[in-house]
C-alpha cells in the first residue's frame, strides 16, 4: 500500500494525488493495487516471508511420514518449551526464588545497600502499619 500523508505540502511534494480525489486517497484502489501487486509476485514466483516453506501451514510437499512425524516432534517440543516459558513467567514462587538468590549474591558482594534497603524497606512497613492502626482508632 501506498503511505499516507494529511499535509497537503507533502502531498504536493511526492508529485500531488495519485487518486485523482485531491488530497483524500481512495483506501479500495489501495487495497486493489496491493492485492494485484501480491498476484503479480505469486504468478513470477517471488515469495513473501510468511508464505516461505518453514513457515507454511501443513507438512512440506512431497516430505515423507518419518520426516512429518519428525516435524511434529520438533513442533510439539518448541510448544512445549513455550508453554513452560511462560508458566515460568507467572510462577510467583520461581520469581520468588529468583528474587531470593539475587538478594543472597548481593548480600555476599557487598552487604551494605541490601542491609540499607532492608532498613528502609522495615521502616516503610512499620510506617504503614501506624498509619493503619491510627485511621482505624480515629
Amino acid at each position: 500500500m501506498t503511505p499516507r500523508s494529511t499535509d497537503a505540502g507533502d502531498h504536493e511534494k511526492h508529485g500531488g494525488s495519485k487518486h485523482g480525489k485531491g488530497d483524500q486517497p481512495d483506501p479500495r484502489a489501495e487495497l486493489a493495487e496491493a492485492r494485484a501487486a501480491e498476484e503479480r509476485d505469486d504468478a513470477h514466483g517471488s515469495t513473501s516471508p510468511d508464505k516461505d516453506a518453514e513457515n507454511a501451514a501443513g507438512p512440506r510437499a512431497g516430505a515423507s511420514i518419518p520426516e512429518i512425524e519428525l516435524d511434529l516432534a520438533r513442533t510439539r517440543e518448541e510448544f512445549a518449551a513455550t508453554l513452560d516459558a511462560i508458566e515460568d513467567k507467572l510462577s510467583v514462587p520461581a520469581h520468588a526464588r529468583r528474587l531470593k538468590a539475587s538478594v543472597s549474591r548481593r548480600l555476599d558482594r557487598d552487604p551494605k545497600p541490601v542491609v540499607a534497603a532492608a532498613a528502609a524497606g522495615a521502616v516503610g512497613v512499620v510506617a504503614l502499619v501506624a498509619g493503619i492502626v491510627k485511621t482505624i482508632r480515629r
